[in-house]
């Protein structure tokens, strides 16, 4: 188990202008000095005319508020990730409800599968290996609406015993003559907040989800 906050990879926007790669665009410094080296140099009788000296501040101008904005831009989106990262702390310790659709097989025990029923229906489940291949099948009658949970022995719908390793299983409904899939549920304290990537996970019961998974959070 991790306690608090675990590797963050902090983004930071402006890390990468500091990379050694050439520049493809000029800077403000560097326009300035080609302005000033054309003025330095120029045709003493065929000079700069006012149009054309005017459109060229004119970029410097531009130039200098677009490097200004992107600046800006850059500080703010880093001042917002870091915040971010504070609030998706505070989920460290809490109970959350996250979508789901993978368990553990161990020993011949797999993980409890959880999914919600809203009315009563006829339930099915399919369980996947990592192949993406069809391992176990089963209709698990007519139940009644709540919360459900199975629990999956290791043997396949030919009677094999399965090896350990991570499944995936697909809940389904029957409502109007069609079957349909519903979502499974894992549920647990939040041991620990990542970021990866660019985005934010929980670990919880040792499994990690994005952020994006979580549907409901409590403080028990």
């Amino acid at each position: 188990m991790i306690n608090g906050i675990n590797n963050l990879n902090y983004f930071s926007p402006s890390s990468q202008l500091n990379s050694n790669e050439p520049k493809k665009e000029l800077d403000k410094d560097a326009f300035l000095k080609i302005l000033m080296t054309q003025l330095k140099y120029q045709d003493p009788t065929n000079t700069m005319n006012d149009k054309e000296f005017i459109s060229q501040m004119s970029q410097l101008s531009s130039t200098e508020q677009i490097m200004n904005m992107s600046k800006s831009f850059q500080e703010m989106v880093s001042s917002q990730m870091n915040l971010f990262k504070v609030q998706a702390s505070n989920l460290i310790g809490k109970t959350v409800v996250v979508e789901n659709n993978k368990i553990n097989l161990t020993g011949g025990f797999s993980d409890a599968i959880v999914y919600n029923l809203e009315e009563p229906t006829k339930v099915y489940v399919d369980i996947y290996d990592k192949k993406n291949n069809l391992v176990y099948t089963k209709e698990l009658g007519i139940q009644e609406e709540g919360m459900k949970t199975f629990n999956w022995d290791g043997i396949s719908t030919n009677g094999i015993k399965m090896p350990d390793g991570e499944y995936k299983y697909e809940i389904y409904t029957f409502r109007d003559g069609k079957k349909e899939k519903i979502g499974g549920l894992d549920g647990g304290k939040v041991d620990a907040v990542q970021f990866d990537d660019n985005k934010f996970y929980v670990l919880v019961n040792g499994q990690k989800y994005s952020t994006e998974k979580i549907i409901e959070i409590s403080e028990i």
